[in-house]
């Protein structure tokens, strides 16, 4: 990868992103680990070699020279540093089991609304949404729609089996309980002679069930949902979207966009985002990541930076304010640019005598100028004091406003 940025083709436009596509991955998966969201997969880098990955003629030519030397000739196979192709690197993300795209739950509660969740449930899922939320947000994902992110749901079902059916027949819980029940009566009144009780063929009768429900539906677990945000190689761009697109967030148009986030979000993340030493901590450890790619460029990272500043900023706005997803995509675009220390003015000595600065004489001996610290010094040593103690954004971060929108603002 030669260029950190080349120009990533959307739909027929041109959008600047990074593309590094694979370290993308990997921060978000950072980010979540380091707010404890716990929606995305873990993702780390990892470098892997397969005859399916994409290699030229001369890497495959050498890696099939090399095994035959290996097979006719041992002793010389031993001398390779490598046999087999070259590993690539890439991002490794775990594979989740039972999820499927969000499309799909959401259409069924949408068309049968018998078969949604419960409200206890719905607010689990609701708190999951609004931490999908906070990281599409703060990575600014140009690529999130319905189908790129997992929605894993277990309903519980109580599941019956009548005896001598070999079907088992779903019916209704409670339903379930009060047959059991009767039928356990019944058998044990029939079997009792004369006070002593019989219980061969009630427990024959139990043996030839395939599956008997003997639970209360107080001991019932609720139903489970889960989410998984995945396909974030398409984050951390270097400007917001100014051109043709804007690239919305597709969960912006959902019902539960529109509910103001809960506390128990607001209570997670806020204190983290204020914590202007976390943020540092948070920008320092992305840094590193894209650093393991040749083609790391500061100065476009920097602009990364600005714009994940910006989200951030924004962010916090919106959950002290308790906004609402929808209305906190809707805020205006920021770039938050991190204010350094001015560096240390170095004073040139001149080597003439002609050139130095009078003494003080005093009457106690003669004292120079140069024995007391300049007035450029004494400022820069105050401005490095309170850069040190600065803990609140006004005193770190500098707050620029795009105004420059995108042609379509819907799409």
């Amino acid at each position: 990868m030669d260029d950190i940025l080349n120009s990533h083709i959307i739909d027929g436009f041109f959008f600047f992103v990074s593309f590094q596509g694979y370290l993308s991955e990997v921060g978000a998966s950072l980010i979540d680990q380091k707010l404890k969201l716990n929606i995305v997969p873990q993702t780390n880098v990892v470098a892997l070699a397969a005859p399916t990955f994409n290699y030229g003629r001369i890497d495959r030519a050498k890696a099939r020279t090399k095994q035959r030397i290996r097979t006719r000739y041992p002793e010389i196979g031993k001398r390779f540093h490598r046999i087999g192709l070259p590993p690539k690197v890439g991002s490794f993300q775990l594979f989740v089991n039972g999820y499927q795209d969000a499309s799909y739950w959401l259409r069924q509660w949408e068309l049968r609304p018998e078969s949604s969740p419960s409200l206890a449930t719905m607010k689990r899922f609701q708190h999951l949404f609004e931490r999908m939320v906070v990281l599409d947000y703060i990575i600014r994902n140009t690529d999130r729609g319905n189908d790129n992110w997992l929605i894993k749901y277990e309903s519980t079902t109580a599941l019956v089996a009548v005896p001598q059916d070999p079907t088992p027949v779903l019916i209704d819980e409670t339903g379930a309980n009060e047959n059991t029940e009767i039928a356990v009566h019944n058998n044990i009144n029939n079997n009792t002679v004369d006070g002593n009780e019989v219980r061969e063929p009630f427990v024959m009768d139990l043996l030839d069930c395939d599956v008997v429900n003997i639970g209360n539906g107080d001991q019932m677990d609720e139903p489970k949902i889960e989410i998984a945000a995945i396909d974030n190689g398409l984050a951390f761009p270097i400007k917001h979207p100014d051109e043709w697109r804007t690239y919305p967030y597709r969960w912006a148009w959902l019902p539960m966009a529109k509910n103001p986030f809960s506390e128990e979000i607001v209570d997670l993340v806020l204190p983290q985002l204020d914590n202007i030493d976390f943020v540092r901590e948070l920008c320092n450890d992305l840094k590193k990541l894209f650093q393991k790619d040749p083609g790391f460029d500061k100065k476009m990272f920097e602009l990364q930076l600005s714009v994940l500043r910006g989200q951030i900023f924004n962010l916090r706005e919106a959950l002290r304010l308790r906004k609402s997803p929808q209305q906190l995509v809707q805020m205006q675009p920021q770039l938050i640019v991190e204010v350094k220390p001015k560096k240390k003015r170095r004073l040139r000595m001149s080597s003439t005598i002609s050139h130095e600065r009078p003494s003080l004489s005093t009457d106690t001996g003669a004292e120079s100028f140069t024995d007391y610290p300049s007035s450029s010094s004494i400022s820069m040593s105050q401005t490095q004091l309170r850069y040190a103690k600065a803990k609140t954004w006004p005193e770190v971060y500098q707050q620029k406003v795009q105004t420059r929108s995108a042609f379509f603002t819907w799409w």
